[in-house]
Order: C-alpha cells, then structure tokens, then sequence
C-alpha cells in the first residue's frame, strides 16, 4: 500500500521534534511494508494557516487504490477538529478511499472502523483543540506577569521609545524631546486655558511634532506617563520613567471631566453576569441594577428600541446557568471507568517513551567507545592524525543527532492526559464549583464554558464551548468511552 508520511510541527520552538516524529513514522511504515513519501514541513493549525497541510490533501485522489495517511499523533493531524481539511480527510476515509494511522496513539481509521476507534478519534481531537486553547491561555498569563511585573508588553507609547538593553532585556525608556512635548502638554492641558486644537498647534511650532487630535487626546488620557500602563481596562504600576506627576496628570482629568457626561450610578458595580448577556430581541446588552436595596434584576437596555423588556432575578439566572453546568457533570462510576482507560493509554504511551530512550542510551554509548577506541589507535600509531580527525568529527556529529533525539524524547509529556484529567475532574464536580463560587469566579466558569449568551424573554440561551459539548452529550447518553460524533453540539 502506498501511504503519505506526515511529520509536522507547528512552531520554530518545536522544530526538534521532527528527528523523533520522522524516526517513529519511517519505523512503522517499514513494519508495515508501506511503499511510503515522506513529507516534512512546520505548519500553525492553530491560526487556520493550513497551506502546506492543504496541498499535501490535494494530491491525494490523485492516487489509485488504498492510500494510507500516516501521522504521529491525532493531533498532528489537527488541533481545530472542524477544519475544512479533517472533514475531507473523514469522507475519504468513510468512502474506503484512505486510512488514517497514528502509530503513537495505537490508532487506525478505515471505512470499517468500530464506533469505538471513532470515538477515540473524536475525543483526541477535542483535547487535542483543548491543548491549543490552554497554550493560549499560558500566554496570556505569561504577559499578564510581565504586566504584574511591571514591564510593558507592546510598542511604547509617545513620548517613550522601546531599546534593547546590554543584556538582552527589553525595556523602555524616554525619548527626551518627545517626552518634552508630553509633558508640556499635560501642563497646557491642564491649566484649561488651552484647547486641543491650539496645544496641536503648539506642540507642531514649537517641537516640530505633527500630531492629530485624537492622538493627542489619547496622550493626555494616558496614564503610562505618571507611572501606570492601562491594559483592558486595568491598571499596572510600571517601572519605567515617569514623564509627569500624578498630580498634573490628576489636573488634566479634571479639565477634561468638566466637558464629559457623567457616568451611570450603577455603572461598574460587581454583578455576576454584567456586560456577559446579550438580549435576543434587539441585540443589546443586559444591564443589572437593584432594587429596594436588595434584590438585583437584569434587564435589556432597549437602546435600540422599546420592545417590553423582562425584568428577570439575577437569581433566575443563577438557576438557569446551573443547569448547565449539572449537564456536564460526570457521574463517579463514569469518572472511573474514562480515567481508568487515560491511565493505562498514557502509562503505554511512557513506557514507549522509556524504551526509546533506553535504546538511544545504547546508540550514544555505543558512539562513545567508539570515539574511545580510536583515539587509542591514534596515541598507538595505528591510524594517522587525518584519519583519527575524520572519524572523531563523524562519530561525534553521530552522537550530537542521537543526544538531540534523546532530548526530544527526555522532553516528551503527555499534555493529552494532563488535559483530559484537568476537564474530567470539572466536569465531576461542575455544579458544586459553580453554586460555591464568588461572583468573579462565577463570571470566570460562565466564560469558560458557554460563549453566545442571550435573553428570550427570561430564559437564557446559549452555545457550549468545546469540548464541554461533547460532555454534556455524553451526559445524556450515559456513554463516556463510545460511539460518539465529536462534532455535534448542542444548543439551548
């Protein structure tokens, strides 16, 4: 059988597992008598940038007979288990055209495959997408350190410029005429004898800067230049310079208060579920207020249109949104059984790991002796200086590639398993997490889980986010390990 070898990274960072994931395919493809090509390439799933992946897909009915498509892992294939791409791969697969292999997951697909392996497919894609999704997540809280930290994340701001310091650190720093520019600015500004338009004009005249009005606001509404960077709405103290003081910055803020609409009595106030609902009649936000000084209500704004909005209970909301998080729940018997099978493929997936690592032990030692051994030769004469050179530069670049296949190897976690252990035990306990938590946590789950939240009147509706889906219909069904379409999601 002709098959496709697919080796494929997503990121420069990754370009080192290449060796290993070739290794592994050209293995199996030997194993399997498979009249093979072999393709390599560095390709992102995650940010739908599918060029390379899509023209290898193409070529593919241009074979006749069977054609094997092997990868190393499902989630080589994809992390985005809706891609165009997958869904083509499925239907030629489905019409007995190809088979899809994955040798590290134990995994083949055919037309034939049991609802069980099928399964498996989907539930490996789905945490597969959820790996993504928590890499994503680790940079965000990598750069909300940086900000915690105290060190800007972006381009710097007028007045500042970004350098590289001795060591190699970014960091920011003034750019003094510029910073002039700012802080006269803020001194002009702030006294209120001057207008946007007339500080344009004298910043051009007298700094030779040429800066649009709504750039200038944007300086004067900066709070980076007494000490604090603003970042969605939250505030950062920094470390850097300052180009003028609280006070003054305090100054311009009020000149400008003295032209601006004063804000909603409510606005900003700590309600679960503010700005996350939208009402489905108009499009508008749902708002929450009190009354009588104790009970909370949620409502459309009707800004668009008067349409008889419902006043509903912020806790009738609080009830409905359980529900929801009752229908991913994982009975404990379930929880058993789905973490009883990651187990053992994740302790199968190691012990291949070890074995591998064991096996490159051997290669690297082996190379050692060898470089050992001539060096011998080579004090005894018995092989010239030019001889001894060679060999020792080609048994050491020997031992260098194995040494990087080790690591590669050495490296190698399980995220899939970590993943699924992270969302089983959620699941298991979703409702009572939701019911315990405080109104910033409730926000967070609510985001977590469900995306499109609107208001019908007073019923909430909503989409699950994968793969909280595929669990709540896995819920239903009473069946967590089989027969499964990953791809089905539920709506309310």
């Amino acid at each position: 059988m002709k098959a496709y070898l697919i080796a494929r990274v997503s990121t420069e960072d990754q370009k080192d597992a290449l060796p290993a994931q070739v290794h592994r395919l050209l293995d199996y493809a030997k194993r399997q008598s498979f009249t093979y090509e072999l393709i390599e390439f560095q390709e992102s799933a995650y940010k739908g940038n599918r060029s390379e992946f899509r023209n290898i897909i193409a070529r593919i009915p241009l074979n006749k007979g069977l054609i094997a498509v092997v990868l190393d892992k499902v989630d080589r294939l994809t992390r985005d288990s809706g891609a165009e791409e997958v869904r083509y791969l499925k239907k030629l697969c489905e019409a007995g055209s190809i088979e899809l292999h994955f040798p590290s997951d134990n995994l083949t697909i055919t037309k034939d495959s049991p609802a069980t392996d099928k399964m498996r497919l989907g539930l490996n894609g789905v945490l597969a997408q959820y790996y993504s999704d928590a890499i994503s997540d680790n940079v965000r809280r990598r750069l909300d350190q940086k900000l915690r930290d105290g060190e800007w994340i972006g381009q710097a701001p007028f007045g500042y410029k970004n350098v590289d310091l001795d060591n190699g650190k970014k960091w920011v720093e003034k750019d003094l005429l510029k910073a002039e520019a700012v802080l006269a600015a803020y001194q002009w500004y702030g006294s209120g004898n001057y207008s946007l338009k007339l500080i344009k004009q004298k910043i051009q005249e007298e700094y030779g800067f040429v800066l649009g009005i709504s750039q200038l606001d944007l300086i004067l509404k900066n709070p980076f230049y007494m000490g604090e960077m603003r970042v969605k709405g939250k505030l950062y103290p920094h470390k850097y310079d300052r180009i003028i003081t609280e006070d003054l910055y305090e100054k311009a803020e009020t000149v400008r208060q003295g032209y601006a609409i004063k804000p909603m009595q409510y606005a900003g106030l700590p309600y679960a579920y503010r700005s996350l609902i939208t009402c489905e009649d108009c499009g508008c936000k749902v708002t929450f207020e009190k009354k009588k000084s104790q009970y909370v209500y949620g409502h459309c704004t009707q800004y668009r249109r008067k349409h008889g909005a419902a006043y509903v209970p912020e806790d009738e909301f609080t009830k409905q949104l359980l529900e929801v998080f009752k229908s991913i729940a994982m009975p404990q018997n379930a929880y058993e059984e789905v973490t009883t099978t990651l187990t053992q493929e994740h302790e199968a997936k190691m012990q291949t790991k070890a074995e591998a690592i064991s096996r490159l032990d051997a290669e690297i030692e082996k190379y050692s002796k060898r470089i050992e051994r001539i060096y011998d030769d080579y004090i005894d004469d018995l092989i010239t200086k030019e001889t001894y050179e060679r060999k020792h530069q080609e048994f050491l670049k020997a031992q260098k590639k194995l040494d990087r296949e080790r690591t590669t190897f050495e490296l190698i976690h399980d995220e899939q398993f970590d993943a699924a252990s992270h969302l089983l035990r959620l699941s298991r306990n979703a409702p009572n997490i939701f019911k315990k938590a405080n109104f910033e946590q409730k926000r967070a789950l609510v985001n977590m889980v469900l995306s499109n939240l609107r208001l019908k009147g007073n019923l909430l509706r909503w989409e699950l986010k994968k793969p909280y889906d595929t669990m709540a219909l896995c819920a239903v069904s009473g069946n967590w390990l089989r027969g499964l379409d990953s791809n089905q999601r539920p709506r309310r």
